[in-house]
């Protein structure tokens, strides 16, 4: 009986976050009521404040969410060589904007979102920290700068780079997008780190052969 009751509520939860997320995209943040949430998810507003506390309150659950799930995959995605980290965290950040376009693009867009926006961009500048730290460990590099500089470079970059992507309802393939962004910052931050850049190696192979 409790399983039938938790997937009640999932799926009223579920039609929730759909609806306001529909409605953000087609009429705006600021435009959208609790009224039109509960009509587009065909729920009574008791139900809805059953479950939160405003339309603030459901959409930084739903957003929340995204995040939840960004973390997870990064985390276990793990692995002990700097240079796969990276490539693997990259290709993984597109993806996952991929397969959520219609949140990334709430968060972008400044719907109430702010904090959750700010907590990716902290996030991934943390994940790029440690890589970096790793990387200037292992080449016994006295580090220029601390390493939380070019860490939030690169965090700022990619979620630049990732909205870009988005707005245009993406134009390019996800892995496309993710080794030219290894291509345009990599390269020029691993030099000024004084690390060697992913994929340099396999670059001067192809280079050497042709």
């Amino acid at each position: 009986m409790e399983d039938k009751v938790d997937r009640r509520v999932q799926r009223t939860r579920q039609l929730l976050s759909e609806a306001i997320q529909a409605l953000i995209l087609e009429q705006g943040y600021d435009a959208t009521t609790v009224l039109e949430i509960t009509e587009r998810a065909n729920l009574g507003r008791a139900t809805f404040y059953l479950h939160y506390k405003d339309k603030e309150d459901l959409l930084l659950s739903t957003l929340e969410g995204v995040f939840d799930d960004l973390v997870r995959r990064l985390e276990a995605s793990s692995s002990k060589n700097w240079r796969l980290i990276s490539q693997g965290a990259i290709d993984l950040a597109f993806e996952h904007a991929a397969e959520h376009a219609d949140l990334y693009r709430i968060i972008f867009s400044g719907h109430g979102a702010w904090s959750i926006s700010k907590r990716i961009r902290d996030y991934i500048a943390s994940y790029a920290h440690k890589v970096i730290e790793k990387a200037q460990a292992e080449a016994g590099i006295v580090p220029r700068l601390p390493a939380e500089v070019p860490a939030n470079y690169i965090a700022a970059s990619l979620l630049g780079m990732i909205a870009w992507w988005l707005e245009r309802d993406m134009p390019i393939p996800a892995e496309e997008m993710a080794e030219t962004f290894r291509l345009l910052n990599f390269q020029g931050t691993a030099q000024f780190l004084g690390i060697e850049a992913p994929g340099e190696q396999l670059l001067l192979q192809e280079d050497q052969a042709n």
